[in-house]
């Protein structure tokens, strides 16, 4: 099976060359390589420019321009010249078997029109690193679901689906909504790529809001509802209204919460000790954006739909 390429960049200059190289390095080589820029200011547009002069595949730069991700998704979807699509993001990078892991995947699972390869976390700092092993011990317990479909890592059989592109009203949780809309979806573990976690916690906070802002919205939207998306938001309400009620040492009822989720991990995954109060961070930092953000996506009345029409992704 041949395989398309498609990535996403934004101001990529720090991790686009790693990304690009692993897909010149890879067993079985892509068909094309498509890169869909969102109006870099940076250096994103000379980084692929060069790689594309000594490229062993055919590489096309492709403008989305609206900062939209679905949007990205869908220009790539449909200028692609082969039935798979794999889209990796630009702070990603392939193993050298993620291609032949994701043909592998659509000739054992013939029904299956999206496939999902695993994710593995890398770091930058050691911030990075603690929430890369809280985020780690999540997925490994994900066992089921749809939440094992990630965009960084997600490819698409476009006549298998039908001709379905992504919803482009969905800014984030896009690969969440795909996967349980099109329905017919599988996993390739072995078709794995490494995904930078967020290097600081400011970046983080603002990932884990938006993210819960989304899941609150994508839960709302199919009525799939998991009661663990909403234990850090029950947290937060909770605290203050046990302190309210019962006194204020339950005002450490929260940071309690952050420690046993830590605590948790630690069993699990045996990190070094020193890690331990960055780890015990990422969840306060992660607990915190998330349930404000599933709070928000509820106040925002969510549960409305939007108006637009669900684009399509033309299938070649």
């Amino acid at each position: 099976m041949t395989i398309t390429v498609v990535v996403l960049t934004y101001d990529s200059e720090e991790t686009l060359d790693a990304c690009l190289d692993s897909l010149a390095g890879q067993s079985t080589l892509p068909a094309e390589i498509i890169v869909v820029d969102d109006d870099s200011t940076d250096r994103t547009l000379d980084i692929t420019a060069a790689f594309a002069a000594h490229s062993p595949v055919p590489v096309r730069v492709l403008r989305n321009g609206s900062h939209n991700i679905s949007r990205g998704r869908n220009i790539g979807l449909a200028a692609a010249t082969t039935p798979i699509v794999a889209f990796i993001d630009s702070d990603a990078w392939a193993d050298p078997g993620w291609i032949a892991g994701l043909a592998d995947a659509f000739a054992v699972h013939p029904e299956a029109a999206v496939i999902g390869g695993g994710v593995d976390t890398d770091h930058a700092t050691a911030f990075a690193r603690a929430i890369a092993i809280n985020d780690g011990a999540v997925r490994a317990a994900a066992t089921t679901g749809s939440l094992l479909v990630a965009g960084c890592n997600l490819a698409v059989h476009r006549d298998r689906a039908g001709g379905a592109g992504f919803d482009e009203r969905w800014v984030y949780a896009e690969d969440i909504e795909y996967a349980h809309r099109i329905r017919h979806w599988a996993i390739a573990p072995s078709a794995r790529v490494r995904h930078a976690s967020r290097a600081t916690p400011r970046r983080y906070l603002r990932q884990m809001y938006l993210y819960g802002l989304w899941k609150a919205r994508y839960t709302l939207h199919t009525g799939h509802v998991r009661l663990v998306d909403w234990s850090a938001s029950a947290a937060l309400l909770g605290t203050p209204v046990l302190a309210l009620l019962l006194g204020p040492w339950w005002l450490l009822a929260y940071p309690a919460f952050c420690a046993a989720e830590t605590l948790v991990v630690a069993v699990f995954r045996r990190p070094a000790p020193w890690l331990l109060p960055l780890m015990f961070l990422g969840w306060l930092v992660k607990n915190t954006g998330w349930g404000i953000g599933m709070l928000a996506g509820l106040g925002r009345g969510a549960v409305r739909e939007p108006r637009t029409p669900v684009p399509a992704g033309t299938a070649g």
